[in-house]
């Protein structure tokens, strides 16, 4: 009786690992083609917390070192004339008003050139996969 127990816990094993084995498969297929859309995309994807602070650029277009802006306010790399404009859309999403709010900003480049960005936030704070505000932005040209 022992031995079957046995033999059955093996057997288990042996499909749960080749499971896992397909699972980190499909994990790495689906890795490299979303880092393909983001390669090949000409829209930038940021995540904020609602206080407006840079949780991660998923994809920067201004040049500026993504990492480098992680944990400051999102409206300090915005022009100064420009930095209302991002705190009444926070104001709006927060306060329910809009889940989704455009908006166009300048932006200074690495090299110093203001460049205008057309941006939609939208409110994910409520979905527990996200827990942020999600910003797609891309050059006006």
């Amino acid at each position: 009786m022992e031995a079957r127990h046995i033999e059955r816990l093996s057997e288990q094993i042996a499909r749960l690992e080749e499971e896992n084995e397909l699972l980190e498969e499909a994990l790495g297929r689906n890795t490299r083609m979303f880092e393909a859309l983001l390669r090949e995309s000409d829209q930038g994807i940021a995540l904020t917390g609602p206080d407006r602070t840079i949780v991660q650029v998923v994809k920067g277009l201004t040049g500026i070192c993504t990492t480098s802006v992680a944990g400051r306010p999102l409206e300090s790399l915005a022009v100064p004339e420009d930095r209302e404009i991002i705190l009444e859309a926070y104001r709006q999403l927060l306060e329910g008003e809009q889940q989704r709010v455009g908006l166009v900003i300048g932006v200074p480049r690495a090299d110093g050139e203001v460049v205008r960005l057309a941006a939609t936030l939208t409110d994910m704070l409520d979905d527990p996969c996200v827990l942020g505000i999600i910003w797609n932005y891309s050059v006006l040209r």
